[in-house]
């Protein structure tokens, strides 16, 4: 395949240039008071740049510390310093840490600023993850879902359609035989990945055979049902006994990314935070459709957000930066690198991919589900189910295993 120069290296010296120029003309303000603002994604590093140089601009007495503290370490560090006081003032927050820092005290309740952030510009979708006691804590930043990912030259070459708003299982399986490819006895060409991930994976078929991950109050999960069942062992039956799919060992050897970006795989039902990967590699090769429907359309999306330590020493300063980062502004800058929750402002992100029907993606917000997440203990909760997961799409017969898993997976929520 012919690869074509991207896009996305063109943003970057621009963006370069309108850091400089806006660092150029900050002021210094010996007396400001400093701000702590913690992230873990290195690729906001430049966008924080400006949106922090065009806050500072207007807010003389304030200055902003920007920290970007690597996943690896952001979560024990935060641990630590939170607490203390000594941590950030403003930071990065997701949904499976909310459930334990929201009830911690730890966290700023932002009904107060209520008027100056004016929640109503987002969807409600996106800061319902952050409501404690019916208050909201954090301002929503950008959002993913997940979608049907496709690579259209092996769609093309094995004269399959491509997959569109229409398909339901049944369209998806099918593609799936029609696009596996086998050599020598060998599988050489896969039609789809069928994954234990919670996010892109099983759980977005069970939502779709009309069952659920967790009960409504989230402190128990709901998985062992004869909707879920029969999604996953359909599920197992692709990946053992019609081999459409790679092993549970295969994508872990490799990852899921690697086997779709090599034209290993056909479709991977995969989080949009992927689609700039995918697109430098694939190009116009890339097309992406809404995930196949059965009794109803479902999907799962994630987002983030900004909250305030409750330990700040600056409150008001705080809020007042939150405030900026609320603004159709921070969205139109922050859009360079991810789509902003921010009203319509995700389109402006999608703009740039502009072979591919976008609209798949913002459609899929008005029936997609949040993250599924437990209400206690919800990082160690949702770590332990997909690896348990992994066990249970390692064997071709699921069997009773949904109800030893649902036992696991409760036992860790209780503790």
């Amino acid at each position: 395949m012919k690869r074509k120069k991207s896009v996305f290296l063109c943003l970057f010296p621009l963006l370069f240039l309108l850091v400089g120029l806006f660092l150029g003309c900050a002021g210094e303000n010996k007396d400001a008071k400093i701000l702590n603002f913690w992230y873990w994604d290195q690729n906001g590093s430049q966008v924080y740049d400006m949106i922090i140089s065009e806050f500072e601009k207007e807010n003389a007495g304030i200055k902003i510390n920007k920290v970007l503290t690597p996943w690896a370490d952001y979560w024990t560090k935060l641990q630590t310093a939170l607490p203390t006081g000594t941590g950030p003032d403003i930071f990065w927050l997701n949904h499976p840490n909310a459930v334990s820092y929201l009830p911690s005290n730890l966290v700023l309740d932002l009904e107060p600023y209520a008027d100056k952030i004016q929640f109503e510009n987002f969807n409600k979708k996106f800061y319902e993850p952050f409501v404690f006691n019916g208050s909201r804590y954090g301002v929503p930043i950008f959002w993913d879902v997940t979608v049907l990912i496709y690579n259209k030259a092996l769609f093309d070459k094995a004269g399959v359609a491509y997959p569109d708003e229409h398909w339901t299982w049944n369209e998806f399986y099918d593609a799936a035989k029609r696009l596996t490819v086998r050599e020598g006895g060998k599988t050489v060409q896969y039609g789809a990945i069928l994954d234990m991930d919670p996010q892109s994976g099983f759980s977005n078929f069970v939502l779709q055979n009309g069952g659920k991950i967790f009960n409504d109050d989230r402190m128990s999960l709901a998985l062992d049902s004869p909707e879920a069942r029969e999604a996953i062992q359909i599920h197992l039956d692709m990946i053992h006994k019609n081999k459409y799919a790679p092993t549970i060992q295969e994508i872990q050897e490799t990852s899921k990314a690697t086997l779709f970006q090599s034209g290993t795989v056909a479709m991977v039902t995969h989080h949009t935070a992927v689609l700039r990967q995918y697109a430098e590699v694939l190009w116009q090769d890339l097309g992406i459709a809404p995930l196949p429907r059965q009794k109803q359309r479902a999907s799962i999306f994630h987002n983030l957000a900004y909250v305030i330590s409750a330990k700040t020493k600056y409150p008001k300063e705080a809020a007042s930066f939150i405030s900026f980062l609320a603004s159709k502004r921070h969205a139109d800058i922050l859009s360079a690198i991810w789509p902003p929750c921010y009203g319509e402002s995700a389109g402006d992100f999608y703009r740039i991919y502009n072979w591919l029907d976008t609209r798949f993606i913002t459609e899929a917000i008005d029936y997609a589900h949040p993250l599924p997440i437990a209400a206690r203990n919800a990082g160690p909760v949702y770590t332990l189910m997909e690896r348990e997961m992994s066990k249970i799409y390692g064997n071709p017969e699921l069997g009773n295993r949904l109800a030893a898993y649902t036992n696991i997976i409760n036992a860790e929520i209780i503790k």
